[in-house]
């Protein structure tokens, strides 16, 4: 599995450029949790889905462009939660790839209780 696997919210502004920012995510291994055409509705599913990743491509349909739905996920809703800006899908695998190692394991993943695995202290023989 992707060590780096993320639940991500896509915002996009044609049903073209959601559907090649999808597949780079997809090849990648994230999950994308929902696309959003709209700059207010993108803010509504960030408040319900609480991804771990948001992908902003394009201009945004709505009275919301993609730096109004940028400061005010920063400012209300999400302010850790990292904000990709792309202009041309073909740029997504490479900003992912300088990315990565700055972003957490995936939320549910990180979130599970994690085994002990350290070893055992060794038994005294007098017991």
């Amino acid at each position: 599995m992707n060590p780096f696997f993320l639940r991500v919210l896509l915002a996009a502004d044609s049903p073209e450029q959601a559907a090649a920012l999808e597949h780079h995510l997809h090849d990648a291994g994230h999950e994308v949790v929902r696309i959003e055409a709209r700059g207010d509705a993108a803010l509504k599913a960030a408040r319900l889905v609480h991804p771990d990743l948001i992908v902003l491509g394009g201009a945004l349909q709505g009275a919301m462009d993609g730096v109004g739905l940028a400061t005010a996920l920063e400012q209300q809703v999400l302010a850790p939660t990292p904000i990709v800006v792309v202009n041309d899908p073909d740029e997504l695998p490479g900003l992912l790839a300088l990315q990565a190692p700055a972003w957490p394991q995936h939320s549910e993943a990180s979130s599970l209780p994690q085994p002990d695995l350290s070893p055992e202290p060794p038994r005294d023989a007098a017991e």
